[in-house]
């Protein structure tokens, strides 16, 4: 069956995995399920069911969005291992993005000074280093992490708890089309489906559902960023959180995460380090590996064709060591590893 038939099945007859696995392989579309007179489908209305499937797909063709379903390649793996995952998904831009490395990035609409900068230096770390910012769209933190992710010519990827043609908040609107050029917009909900408040903690769980790590910026204890970090822990995925002062509300969600056992983020390299990431651009990093196409190198070759101080580049060449990209000859000679 079509995703959008599968996304109709459950929405109308709110069927398990279990059940929609056997109904999508056993059938190619719904007028073959409607024939079978199954008991499993007695409870829907196979008219209503086609009528939404097909105005779903309608709506899906006109605002070029692709629907992935649970058992399609195209579903990010992370997602598949949660203990929830959505049935179906709607994507707006790069669905590649799913399948990449992901941290979420999330914290209060009500942000500080404090947690503004630490939110675009973490991003900007982050996506620096290859790894694709998730968060959801909302004012404050998340639209900061975003926003520093494209700053930095890398990926993101915004999770919608409305429609993924409905931009929310609305004022969010700019950033939300850069997103779907640059990065990629998704959610569980149909399409056209306006925000209403109890899809935002089904939005977080595909937060860190997406994610290998969640990282708490800035959270008052009832934020629902701390929704997002329960989610993140109950699926064994990392949960790093900021500390912040004690006698301000907006660090308390936080401060309580560190004492339940999060890791404390107290500069960004602290997570590039936790997972053995390089805090250079990819592209930097690509430029200084490239120097070596012909062959190993001395150091006095590197610091020239580098145009870089002597002491900036054995920083480098230790880091590149560290790393395990390039290793040293008894002659002294610098050469890629595996060459």
């Amino acid at each position: 069956m079509q995703p959008v038939e599968i996304f109709a099945l459950w929405k109308f007859g709110r069927y398990d995995l279990e059940t929609l696995k056997n109904l999508n392989e056993a059938f190619n579309n719904l007028k073959e399920a409607e024939k079978a007179k199954l008991f499993e489908l007695e409870r829907i209305d196979f008219d209503a069911v086609q009528k939404f499937a097909d105005q779903q797909q309608k709506l899906a063709e006109k605002v070029k969005a692709k629907i992935i379903s649970f058992w399609d390649e195209a579903y990010p793996p992370l997602l598949r291992e949660s203990s929830s995952p959505p049935v179906v998904l709607f994507c707006l831009g790069d669905e590649k993005l799913l399948k990449e490395e992901c941290v979420s990035i999330v914290g209060t609409r009500r942000m500080t000074s404090y947690g503004k900068k630490v939110a675009h230096e973490v991003a900007l770390a982050a996506a620096r280093a290859g790894l694709v910012v998730v968060s959801g769209l909302a004012f404050g933190i998340d639209s900061c992490a975003h926003g520093a992710a494209l700053e930095a010519s890398g990926k993101t990827i915004a999770v919608l708890g409305t429609g993924v043609d409905v931009p929310y908040p609305a004022s969010n609107r700019k950033l939300y089309e850069r997103i779907v050029q640059e990065g990629c917009v998704v959610s569980e909900f149909a399409l056209q489906t306006n925000a209403q408040k109890q899809n935002f903690p089904m939005r977080n769980r595909i937060v860190a559902g997406l994610s290998r790590a969640t990282v708490v910026i800035e959270a008052p204890k009832d934020s629902g960023a701390l929704i997002t970090a329960r989610f993140a822990a109950d699926m064994g995925r990392d949960v790093f959180a900021v500390p912040g002062d004690i006698d301000k509300a907006s660090s308390e969600g936080c401060n309580w995460l560190l004492r339940m056992g999060a890791i404390a983020l107290t500069h960004p390299s602290d997570l590039l380090e936790y997972y053995g990431l390089s805090n250079e651009p990819k592209q930097e990093q690509d430029e200084i590996l490239k120097i070596f196409a012909k062959g190993p190198l001395m150091f006095d070759e590197i610091v020239s064709m580098l145009n870089i101080d002597p002491e900036e580049a054995l920083v480098k060449l230790t880091e590149y060591e560290l790393a395990g990209k390039l290793a040293k000859f008894e002659d002294g000679r610098y050469h890629i590893l595996g060459r």
